[in-house]
């Protein structure tokens, strides 16, 4: 994240293809249940609040991983 890498852009790489489908199943679960990927990374910021600055420091960082989240889940 310090190095203007994706958050989510490098968890997903890390992910073998069967954990990215239970993923995307998920997140859209949880689309279609009301949760927005800003509450997500708002979460995120909560559980690892090292990465809070950087999420909320750098303009248009968080902006940009909440298309990444979008994409993810369109299979873009």
């Amino acid at each position: 994240a310090e190095n203007g890498r994706s958050i989510v852009g490098t968890y997903l790489n890390g992910c073998s293809p069967q954990e990215k489908a239970t993923y995307k199943r998920d997140l859209g679960t949880l689309l279609q249940l009301g949760v927005t990927p800003d509450m997500l990374l708002n979460e995120i910021a909560r559980q690892l609040p090292e990465l809070k600055p950087t999420m909320e420091g750098k303009e248009g960082y968080k902006e940009s991983e909440i298309k990444q989240l979008e994409l993810f889940v369109r299979g873009d």
